[in-house]
């Protein structure tokens, strides 16, 4: 990049961020002697806080227009589509960083976001739903004239989005396969489309289109008596799409907007339950596209008469980038770098934008507004029927709610350039009062989520939506990939491997088991006048560390570190040198912390309850769960002690349990925890009656593992078992279940070890089956003709007499068999397996023990 123009962009930056107003705010507020823990609610004066802003490339400090206030706006979805975990990583991590400057610096938020509905893939999406949709209700029935339609679909998807492919290559359903490993056979195993370059996006892109057309094809292929029409429908829906839109899309009516807005109240209702299921705060203000046309039409006017604009022959309104520059704006502040990618220029213009660039003045000017074209929906305005441009709508709804200037401004980095770039010069552009104000002080943008190094994202079909990851796979929980996203900085952009998952399965653990350990010690420990704690110093430092990382940028991998720092210590203390004042005051921090960052649910920052949700088990399970445990713990600590009795089983289970066993009085079935302590009793008691007394105390021991291990585990409850101490009762975690699985397999890979070892135990065994005497000779061996007395050849099976050294070698043979033979026959005569027609001894199930 040119190094003038890079200074003189800082330089410009500098002025802005450190006029002397900013100085004066910035030096007339104390400095904290204290970390916000000990702060008054709503404190603000926060001057050592620095922010990584984008505009600057650097940490710079925070600042607000208004002291104590934050202005704050935040590009919302564009909803055509149900929200991946890409969305849930910008929109989990803008409200951790809006909960830390609310509910620990102690700042007034006014946060605003919009919603994209109506742009180009949200035009496209909802006229391709709109007539997919009537083709399908006129052909409910899948028939000869739907599969020719298919078939056409599916030809001209091919050669429209896999180039490489030969047109005139016989394609058919049945060679599609070979066909693709032909053309793209390297693609697929990981190479670029071009040599010298690595794969992302377009190699992406390229494989989603491979698997559009292979189910399409797979769906031709399939008998039509096994696929419903509704399967075969949604198999085939990107070609038939694609054509319909092509042969009918100029018919819909551009006042015709329910076409549209019917797919984007949808994914709107959609977007913001998958949001509540992350915990993610609601906007203080929501903005739509379609309620601001009015404004938008006025905004893009006053920037044409600002001179800044212009208006082409179609129609359209352009940003003139040029008069911009001239009138002493930078331009592409965020990502200069970028501002000559034709390809980034493109994507921002749209689809479905005008391809003839003969109307714009210059190639890099954008859309402000759009001539409509048949099939687009339109509103009135001064230049004919036309529909904002998708930058324009963000600075007209952003300045509307907030004004001139705001705070803060974020969204994921992939919109940087052109998107806010583009925003930030059309704003200025209206606000130009000679002043040359900077629209956004700070530019916050989130990381985006990769998979395999590229990119998650709608257009790429590479995502597993919000409410498939939490629901149906059931792979994450909000707070889990809060979690996650909460080792990672804000700003970098983040790629879930197994290490990272484990990572944040370990940091859930620790602080579930540390809550469910420290509460118990509350409630067994009594509080002292004055009492003084073994770790407030170790409690003051890592209340510092967390302080000194929020100011650092919102560092919360730093934070997290802080927090398993601090719980380790309070693991690694004797619990008898613990007051209960360290008790109390290290939960109250760690649940304070938590809370902040959104990880228990919509606890309130300042809550003065300890823990978090997920650590109690049900209210419903309690009243029998509890005795049961009792129950187990005394029978568990007799049989251990090898001194339980059946009078000894009887006494404890009738008086742990009396009562409890009695059945509703409503006569509803009785809760599955009622059963389960039924059973248990009964058990114990039956056990106690028919098993000898020396066999009594191992029966117990199983069947207290048993309701432990099956019973309980399977309503989600478990009974963590403590050396002299009760059992600790709980619900089942993801981390207990992951630990589960890790034990089940190993043993599963111990036997399978232990099968492999009796298998070559057992061929080693078959190997000495057969006599040394008889190894040479048919029907094992036709290389002879002549043997001495012990069965070792001396003559070829062509007659002529064996060397010396081969004799040798075939003596050496034959003295290993013999050996082997020997162990074999005292393997069977001593019990071990037999040698008889049909014993099975060459199968491995018959052999439960290892042999030889």
């Amino acid at each position: 990049m040119n190094q003038r123009f890079l200074f003189s962009l800082t330089s410009h930056l500098r002025r802005t961020f450190f006029s002397s107003s900013t100085v004066r705010c910035i030096t007339s507020r104390p400095r904290m002697s204290q970390p916000a823990w000990a702060q008054p609610t709503g404190s603000t004066h926060q001057p050592q806080l620095k922010v990584y802003n984008s505009l600057t490339k650097s940490k710079v400090p925070f600042v607000p227009l208004v002291p104590e206030t934050i202005s704050w706006y935040s590009c919302g979805p564009t909803v055509y589509d149900d929200a991946h975990l890409g969305h849930a990583r910008n929109y989990v991590t803008t409200d951790i960083i809006r909960r830390i400057l609310r509910d620990y610096f102690g700042f007034k938020v006014r946060f605003v976001m919009n919603i994209t509905d109506v742009d180009d893939k949200i035009i496209l999406r909802g006229r391709q739903r709109h007539l997919y949709e009537e083709y399908k209700t006129k052909h409910r029935y899948i028939d000869d004239q739907v599969r020719q339609n298919v078939r056409q679909a599916w030809l001209y998807y091919i050669q429209k989005n896999l180039k490489r492919i030969n047109p005139k290559t016989l394609l058919t359903p049945e060679t599609l396969d070979d066909v693709v490993d032909a053309a793209y056979g390297d693609v697929l195993a990981g190479a670029p489309l071009e040599q010298g370059t690595k794969p992302g996006d377009r190699e992406a892109k390229i494989k989603m289109h491979i698997n559009t057309v292979r189910s399409t094809a797979k769906a031709l292929l399939q008998d039509p008596k096994l696929l419903t029409p509704h399967e075969f429908y949604a198999r085939v829906a990107d070609p038939m799409c694609l054509v319909l839109d092509e042969q009918l899309g100029n018919t819909i009516r551009g006042d015709d907007y329910a076409v549209f807005t019917k797919l984007t109240k949808e994914y709107e209702a959609r977007f913001f339950q998958d949001m509540h299921d992350l915990n993610v705060l609601d906007p203080d203000d929501l903005v739509r596209v379609t309620e601001h046309g009015k404004e938008i039409a006025e905004f893009v006017k006053k920037i044409a008469d600002n001179k800044l604009a212009y208006r082409t022959t179609d129609g359209s309104v352009y940003f003139d980038i040029n008069a911009f520059e001239a009138a002493g704006f930078p331009y592409a502040r965020l990502e200069p770098w970028n501002r000559n990618d034709k390809e980034l220029q493109a994507d921002g213009e749209g689809a479905l934008s005008q391809k003839d660039g003969s109307v714009k003045r210059s190639d890099a000017d954008f859309a402000l507004w759009k001539a409509s074209k048949p099939g687009e929906p339109s509103w009135d305005s001064e230049w004919g029927p036309g529909r904002p441009g998708w930058h324009i709508e963000c600075s007209a709804m952003a300045s509307g709610k907030l004004g001139q200037q705001m705070d803060i401004h974020s969204g994921g980095i992939d919109l940087a350039f052109p998107h806010h770039d583009n925003e930030l010069a059309q704003s200025e552009a209206f606000w130009a009062d000679g002043s040359h104000r900077q629209w956004v002080n700070y530019f916050l943008h989130m990381g985006h989520l990769s998979i395999a190094g590229s990119k998650m994202s709608k257009s790429l079909k590479n995502f597993t939506t919000i409410r498939e990851a939490l629901h149906v796979r059931k792979e994450w929980t909000a707070r889990s990939l809060r979690i996650v996203f909460l080792l990672g900085n804000w700003k970098d952009g983040i790629e879930i491997t197994d290490d990272m998952v484990v990572e944040g399965r370990g940091w859930e653990d620790r602080v579930d088991n540390f809550f469910l350990n420290v509460i118990e010690s509350i409630n067994s420990t009594e509080a002292a006048h004055n009492e003084k704690g073994a770790l407030d110093q170790v409690l003051e430092e890592a209340q510092e560390k967390v302080h000194t990382a929020f100011l650092d940028s919102f560092n919360t991998p730093l934070a997290m570190s802080a927090i398993s720092s601090l719980i380790n210590t309070y693991n690694s203390t004797k619990k008898i040198d613990l007051t209960h004042a360290d008790h109390v005051n290290t939960a109250r921090f760690v649940t304070r912390f938590v809370n902040i960052l959104g990880l228990n649910g919509d606890a309130a920052a300042n809550s003065t309850q300890v823990g978090w949700r997920g650590i109690d088990i049900p209210e419903a399970a309690k009243e029998y769960v509890y005795p049961l445990a009792r129950v187990r713990d005394e029978l568990r600590t007799a049989a251990i002690a090898k001194s339980i009795t059946p009078e000894i089983v009887q006494e404890i289970v009738s008086t742990t349990s009396s009562g409890v066993e009695e059945a509703a009085s409503s006569g509803r079935p009785r809760p599955s925890y009622a059963r389960t302590l039924s059973e248990f009793n009964r058990s114990a008691l039956h056990v106690a009656s028919v098993a000898e007394q020396n066999e009594l105390n191992k029966k117990i021991l199983a069947l207290c593992d048993r309701v432990r291990d099956v019973d309980l585990w399977q309503l989600d409850i478990y009974l963590e078992d403590r050396e002299n101490a009760p059992a600790l009762v709980r619900p089942v975690t993801e981390g207990l279940r992951v630990a589960r699985r890790e034990r089940e397999d190993k043993f599963r890979q111990k036997e399978e070890a232990k099968k492999k070892r009796e298998q070559e135990a057992l061929d080693k065994l078959n190997k000495g089956r057969v006599s040394p005497r008889d190894m040479f000779k048919p029907p094992h061996s036709n290389d002879y003709s002549e043997w001495d007395g012990d069965g070792v050849p001396t003559v070829g099976s062509d007659g002529s007499a064996l060397t010396a050294s081969k004799v040798k070698r075939l003596k050496k043979e034959w003295e290993n068999q013999r050996k082997a033979h020997e162990k074999y026959l005292a393997a069977t005569s001593n019990g071990g397996p037999s040698t008889g027609p049909g014993t099975g001894l060459d199968t491995p199930s018959s052999v439960s023990t290892p042999v030889g």
